[in-house]
Order: C-alpha cells, then structure tokens, then sequence
C-alpha cells in the first residue's frame, strides 16, 4: 500500500516538472534576441560652415507590442538588444554629430521572432529645413546690364525654383528660406541684357535649422586656388577625392578642337556615380567622360557628381581658355586693354616689372600703372603721378631699378620699385649731363638705356646725342645725389660712340644682359658694334650703303661670347650684320620681305627672351611680323594684324605674353603666344 502511495507521489512530481518545463518554454519562445543594424549615408560639398557632418552616435528608439518602448544611445552602428518580447517592434534611429545635431533619420518595421532577429534601419531621410544664401560675384566693369537668373533643383527634382536675385555693384545674393534638408543642384546663368556671359553650377547640402552661404565668383578671370577635383563618400562613410582628367586648372587650349575629358572615382566603382558636365553652365553629358569643343575665349567647366546615397553630391569646376593659337612664337590677340583707370595714351610704354607684373606709362597723362594680369586683361593695382612726359621705359636687369627717358629735358629718372607695395618709389632725376661736371654739355636728344653689364654692373648708361657726337653716359644704379660735381652719379665715358664728328646713331639697340650695343645712323649709313670682352667694352665701326634709311634695329642671338649679329629693318628688307670684336662688323646677308607685302615701314623690332624669335612691329601695314631666328640666317613665321598702328611692344620673360601699344592709341593690345613647338 506504502509503495503504490509512492508511486502516486513520484507521478505527481513529474508531472509539476513537466507542466513547469512547458510553462518555461512556452515563455522562452515569446523573447527573442533583436541585432540592429545601421546604414549611414553622408556628403561633402557646399554646406554650412560650422556643421560637422561626420556621424559619431545614433539615437535608436524601438517600440514593440504591448507599446513597450526602450531607447538607446550607442557609437556603434551594429548592436544586439537580448531578451525582447517577439512581435511587431518599430525602429527609428537617428544619426548624430559629435555636437549632437540630428542630420539623418530612418524608420522601419520588423516582425520579430526566434528565425527573424536581424533588423535594418537605412538611415535615408534627412532632418529638418535649413536656409540657402550664396553671394554671386563679377567684374562690372565688363557687365553693362547684369541679369542673374538661378535654377535651384533637388537631387529627386522634388524641388525645382527659379530666382532672379537683384544685382547690385557686381554682384547678387541667392536667399532661399525653409528647404527641406538635402541636397541641391544650383545653376546660375549671368546675363548682359540678353547675352549670357558666364554660367556656374554648384552643387549644396542644406542642414537641418542651418544656414549654408557661399560666394561665387562668375568672373572668369578668377579660378579657385585648387580647381579639378571633387570629394564624394563611398559605403562605409570615407572620403574619395574624384579627379578631373583632361584638362586642368587655368589652361590655355586650342579653339575648335575637340578634347575628351574623364572622371576618376578612385576607389567607387563608376557605375555607382551619377555625372553631370556643364560648360558654362549648359549641360553637356551625363557620362563618365564628356568631349568639348570649345569656342575661343573663357570659359568655365562644372562638375557635379552623386552615388546612389542620400546626399552624396559633389561639385568642381575648372576655368580655362580657348584661344586660335597660330604658329610657335607667333603672337595672337587675346585682349585689348582700354583707356580708363589704367591710363594709356600719347606715347604709352609698357614693360614688365621683375614680379611678373606690368607698368604702363602714359606720357599724355603722367602717370605710371603698376598692373597685374589677370587672364586676358589687366587689373589696376597702383598708380603714380610723373613730373614729366616721359618718351621711353626700361626695367633693368637688376631686380628691382626701373628707368624712364624725358625728353622735357633730355634727362633720365630712376626709381625704385616696391614689389611688395606694387610702387615705384624714389624717384631719382639724373639730369641731361653727358659728363661728370656742370660744364659739360647736356644731350640735345636722348635714344636709349642700356642696362648693367658685366663691364658697368653699378651702373645703367644712357645713349644720346650733344656736342656733335654720340655719347654713352653712365648713370650710378644707387646713388641718391644728382647734382654735378657733387657725386659720381654722372660718369663720363668718352665719345664712345663717337664715329667721327656729327654722327648721329639714332638706333640704338641692345640684349637683355648689356653685354652687346649696336647702333646705326640711318642717314650715313655708319654703324658701331660694341662687345663686352674680358670685362671691357670693345667697339668696331663701319659703314654700308645698305644701311641707309634703315627704321628699326634689334640684336639677335649670338655665336659666341665674342661675336655680335644684330638686324636692321630698311625698307622692306632686313639687312643682317655680323662681326666679332678682332676682326670687326660686316653685312651678313640682305632678305626681302616679300611674304609681307609692301610699304611696311618697321617702326620698331625686338627678339624674345630666349633669342628663339625676332618680331618687327610694321607701322604702315599696322601689323606684327614674326621671324625664327636661325644660325646665320631669318625665317619667316606669320604677320599678325593690329587694330592700330603699332608704335613699341613688350615680351614677358616666359615668351607666353606681349604687350603693344601705338603712337596716340587709347588701347593697349595683350597677345599670347604659343610657346611650344608642337600642340
């Protein structure tokens, strides 16, 4: 009896742990373990200043049956929530700065049970509305009736708004109250009258209770200090800079040829970027790569660039010129540069200051414009009143010394030149004297400078007719007293050029280092060749009936370091010239100039810096003629057609830039010109 009660017992208890085993198990199956997961999306381009739009935590909040609710804040963008009751949760999570500004929410629903636990929240609607403000700039100088008209897109076009900001002193502001968060594609378009003259595409990213400003600058003249390249984020949140391939910041290229430009994503996958081309701001393919062919003249090249992600767009743009670009050392007009805050007139002379900047001179007006070139035209930075008209500029071979020659009073000045404040500075006036005494005579006419040689590399000399010959008088490059027989300011060098009484050698040129002088007196035909030797000046002297009536000369590159070859325009023929300093100066060879025409009447001839090529400006043609200079002999290259008869010209150290200007021109004409043999 004792062991059936037993046995009832037992039965009992197991079935109390069976029913507690069911009870426990049936509870287990109503939790499961919940793994969210994050996916971020983020962008680079034209946003707020102070908004960081890196996400460092995320905000989640999960609401489940029962509307149970838990909140979380976690760095992590993978995380497991044990023990949640199994069912219908809802999921939203913010993304967040280091500030704590929400940039970017996502939402989802998720069934969850023992099989279903892993949960993903895509992070693809952005947070709040933001204000837009972008100031657009430009030259109004050039733009007579500016109109802007701005096209405001979002990237799903869901918003699509058209503005004409007012524009006021060169430029407009772009405001824009309340857009939703994002980002936008901005196309602006500037108009004179009804010319469109400039056109830029930007892209912008709009954050939340945030405002984004820019300033825009629609001059072409004023390319970004780093241009070509663009920044978009691939999956996992790191920055990929995008480069532009083809073409680069600033270039000059050939006009009306085709060029074929490319993207480079780097490490994201092509297919994974959406691109769009604009030329001066009118889409031109929506390709990985996009072909131009542009006109002549500026132009501006916009890039914007998107990946699948929620706003990922980024922007670049590059500045280039086209231009019809003629033979290798042929200069083509690029801009013509009018009379206004930079003073041209009368006899204008332009040369370059040791900074790559321009002076131009003015002798109607007395002044002197210190000028920086900006693309094709030159901007004012600085300007100084003369005493005097002046007939002729030099910038010497020293750095910093710039010369003037007046023929108020048949005298030379020296002035300093301030690099740093854009001035000429202390003007020197080293008088009409020809020798280091009051009694000496004063020039009665005054033709060139030569700068510091090897043989008088303190001094600059002075080339000038008085007391019935012509002399060459030294100038002191530092020394500040000007009167005579007070200083060594004023050197007499003898009747160095003096061929004999009454010679007038009214064409005098020399090279760039005043290692060799040549010089002729059209009316006789005489010529003097002098050569720097040893220290020393070394002069020879002939004379040749081909010489006569000659108009222009120019010294050409030499064979050797004791030789000499200068060049003299006479008619419509060159007459070349060569000798060395033991066995003197003859006439080399005599070239027509038939290519040309007839009647030029060359006022004026120079070479380029690296003695490559010889250029005669042609006053009765008005026109620039080009010749490669060879061993012993001249090539012709092109003639170039002026708008004004040409009276001197200037060439930049580079060989790239010319300037011209003309005898009572209200102008100044900027060339380029190709330096390289071959495109």
């Amino acid at each position: 009896m004792k062991g059936k009660k037993l046995m009832n017992m037992i039965n009992v208890v197991l079935i109390l742990f069976a029913l507690i085993s069911l009870i426990a198990c049936e509870a287990q199956s109503h939790t499961a373990d919940m793994r969210i997961t994050l996916e971020k999306e983020v962008s680079r381009t034209y946003a707020p200043n102070d908004v960081n739009l890196t996400i460092t935590n995320y905000q989640i909040t999960c609401t489940g049956p029962d509307n149970q609710q838990h909140d979380y804040n976690t760095s992590r963008n993978t995380f497991v929530l044990e023990g949640l009751p199994v069912g219908q949760w809802n999921i939203t999570a913010e993304g967040r700065n280091a500030e704590g500004l929400s940039l970017v929410r996502g939402t989802t629903t998720f069934d969850l049970n023992p099989t279903n636990t892993n949960a993903t929240v895509v992070l693809n609607e952005l947070i709040g509305t933001g204000d837009i403000s972008l100031t657009y700039t430009w030259d109004s100088s050039l733009i007579k009736s500016p109109r802007l008209v701005v096209t405001v897109k979002g990237t799903d076009n869901s918003v699509n708004k058209t503005s004409e900001p007012t524009p006021a002193s060169g430029s407009a502001v772009l405001t824009l109250s309340q857009q939703p968060a994002g980002s936008y594609t901005v196309n602006a378009a500037l108009y004179d009258g009804t010319v469109l003259v400039a056109g830029a595409v930007d892209a912008v990213r709009v954050i939340g209770s945030k405002t984004t400003t820019g300033t825009i600058s629609l001059n072409l003249d004023e390319a970004p200090s780093v241009a070509g390249h663009l920044t978009l984020e691939n999956k996992v949140g790191t920055p990929v800079d995008c480069i532009i391939s083809g073409i680069s910041n600033g270039e000059v290229v050939t006009a009306q040829r085709e060029m074929t430009l490319s993207l480079d994503t780097q490490s994201i996958n092509i297919d994974d970027v959406n691109v769009e081309w604009y030329l001066d701001g009118s889409l031109i393919s929506s390709t990985s790569s996009a072909t131009i062919k542009p006109a002549p003249g500026k132009h501006r090249l916009d890039i914007i660039a998107k990946t699948k992600m929620l706003g990922s767009t980024g922007s670049t743009q590059i500045n280039f010129e086209a231009a019809v670009l003629g033979a290798p050392g042929q200069p083509i007009l690029a801009g013509e540069i009018s009379n206004g805050a930079i003073k041209i007139g009368g006899r204008t002379n332009v040369d370059f200051l040791p900074d790559g900047k321009v002076l131009v001179v003015s002798d109607t007006t007395k002044t002197a414009s210190i000028c920086s070139i900006i693309r094709n035209t030159l901007v004012l930075d600085n300007s100084v009143q003369l005493s005097k008209a002046i007939k002729k500029v030099k910038v010497l071979n020293t750095g910093n010394i710039v010369t003037m020659i007046s023929d108020t009073d048949n005298s030379a000045i020296r002035w300093t030149y301030d690099k740093n404040a854009a001035q000429i500075i202390n003007p020197i006036n080293c008088l009409g004297n020809m020798y280091y005494n009051s009694a000496t005579p004063k020039f009665e006419e005054i033709y060139d400078i030569i700068p510091p040689s090897s043989y008088n590399t303190n001094y600059f000399s002075v080339i000038g007719y008085g007391d019935n010959a012509t002399y060459m008088s030294m100038r002191h490059l530092t020394n500040s007293v000007t009167e005579p027989n007070k200083s060594n300011n004023f050197v007499a060098s003898g009747k160095f050029l003096g061929y004999n009484s009454g010679v007038k050698y009214s064409l005098v040129a020399s090279d760039y280092d005043g290692e060799r002088i040549a010089a002729i007196d059209p009316t006789t035909g005489k010529a003097a060749a002098s050569i720097v030797t040893n220290g020393t000046f070394k002069t020879k002297y002939f004379q040749d009936p081909q010489l006569v009536g000659a108009s222009a000369i120019a010294i050409m590159n030499n064979p050797s370091t004791s030789a000499i070859r200068f060049v003299a325009a006479v008619g419509d023929k060159f007459v070349v010239c060569k000798g060395d300093s033991t066995n003197g100066v003859s006439v080399l060879a005599t070239i027509n100039r038939t290519a040309e025409g007839s009647g030029l009447n060359t006022c004026y001839m120079f070479t380029s810096k690296n003695g490559k090529y010889l250029y005669a400006l042609n006053s009765g043609n008005t026109s620039i003629s080009t010749y490669k200079l060879l061993a012993d002999d001249i090539e012709y290259v092109a003639k170039t057609e002026l708008s004004f008869s040409p009276q001197r010209a200037v060439i930049a150290n580079s060989g790239a830039y010319m300037f011209i200007t003309g005898n009572n021109a209200s102008s100044i004409l900027m060339m380029k010109i190709k330096t390289t043999e071959t495109n």
